[in-house]
């Protein structure tokens, strides 16, 4: 009875430093923000480039940790949880976290191009086609998470999503490659770009980001470096601003909402959020033209994308879900993967390589990620 009522003591003191250093890093980035448009506004500042990224980062960020909180109640009020499955006893986590990061990226761009039509004009097109695609892939991944669509639909009604991008095409149809070399669509060759490249591109890393998801952080860990090391990769190619104020604000809005959900998490961002902040990473490297860089730096999900492919095409992909669902976990927590899921998925590989806790799993994978972010830095200097 002792050593309970000593855990329970243990966990709500834990609950509550968690809650206080919540409280502190979102009065930290609401300061910074506030600051900043006082700056912005005062001096002013040219939020055209590295300071508009800065000001679409905190504000983003800001708003997604002051909405979460509320929104983790809404959740929990209302029964939209879910069971955490890597863990014993299975957890309820409350649902659709990707909602605060919907709001976050939209009114934090939106507020960064209201100021700058203060202080003189600015094109608004590529800003509102970013704001539609995250819009629209996240409303696809909303009825993903209370409908549960089909695989080959849900890439299909994605595409659709990169019918902003494809209105405004912004640039050049070309993509940049090392060493100076570039790939042009010009002239003839342009249709090919717009009409099958872009909506592949939208469709493919938004259900990259979604199926690589599935552990504490790592949904929201991995945007968070693919979007960072992207911001790196435009400026280094001095791509047009707007790229790099999407790429701030979804690193805002992923950095954010890792806090919340990070082992152990507080919230599931859902497929509104991995589809949403994945179809906006991929409107910020289409914007920047840098699509290569941007298929090294997710390279880790490709694993997923071609297991999802084979085993989908072989007639497997059930009894690879059932696999992902019920993982051997050990009275530690110590994860392993089950026989003969081995090539199911990347998490599975390591795991049947070294089995270890989730909190470490999620850290392997992420280091996968900034591995692959930095050659895409490196690629890019060369």
């Amino acid at each position: 009875m002792q050593g309970q009522t000593a855990a329970g003591i243990s966990a709500k003191t834990f609950e509550l430093s968690e809650v206080r250093g919540t409280e502190v890093i979102t009065a930290v980035f609401a300061m910074a923000s506030a600051l900043l448009i006082f700056l912005s506004l005062v001096v002013p500042l040219d939020l055209t480039g590295a300071y508009g990224a800065l000001f679409a980062f905190l504000l983003s960020a800001t708003i997604v940790l002051l909405l979460t909180p509320p929104l983790i109640r809404k959740m929990r009020t209302g029964g939209m949880i879910g069971e955490d499955v890597n863990k014993r006893p299975r957890v309820p986590v409350a649902e659709l976290g990707g909602i605060a990061a919907l709001f976050g990226f939209s009114i934090s761009l939106s507020l960064v191009v209201g100021v700058q039509k203060l202080l003189g004009d600015v094109p608004e097109p590529p800003f509102l086609a970013a704001i539609s695609v995250f819009f629209m892939a996240a409303m696809i991944g909303l009825i993903d998470d209370i409908s549960n669509l089909r695989q080959r639909l849900k890439a299909v009604a994605v595409a659709f999503a990169a019918l902003p991008l494809m209105l405004v095409h912004v640039g050049r149809p070309a993509v940049d490659l090392p060493l100076g070399f570039s790939w042009d669509f010009s002239g003839n060759w342009h249709l090919l770009y717009w009409l099958i490249l872009v909506p592949i591109g939208v469709t493919g890393l938004s259900n990259a980001m979604n199926m690589s998801a599935g552990y504490n952080g790592l949904e929201t860990g991995q945007v968070a470096v693919i979007s960072s090391s992207l911001f790196a990769v435009a400026v280094f190619h001095g791509a047009p601003p707007v790229s790099l104020l999407v790429f701030g604000a979804v690193t805002g809005c992923s950095l954010g909402l890792y806090v919340f959900n990070r082992y152990p998490a507080r919230i599931f961002v859902g497929d509104i959020g991995t589809l949403g902040l994945g179809a906006a990473v991929a409107a910020g490297v289409i914007l920047a033209h840098i699509e290569f860089y941007g298929l090294i730096a997710i390279a880790p999900a490709f694993f997923e994308l071609i297991a999802t492919g084979y085993y989908g095409m072989t007639g497997c992909n059930e009894d690879r879900r059932t696999a992902y669902r019920n993982p051997i976990i050990e009275t530690d927590g110590t994860l392993k993967a089950p026989n003969g899921s081995r090539r199911y998925t990347l998490a599975y590989w390591v795991l049947s390589k070294r089995p270890m806790k989730e909190k470490s799993l999620v850290g392997v994978l992420l280091g996968f990620y900034a591995l692959s972010g930095a050659i895409a830095i490196l690629l890019s200097l060369v």
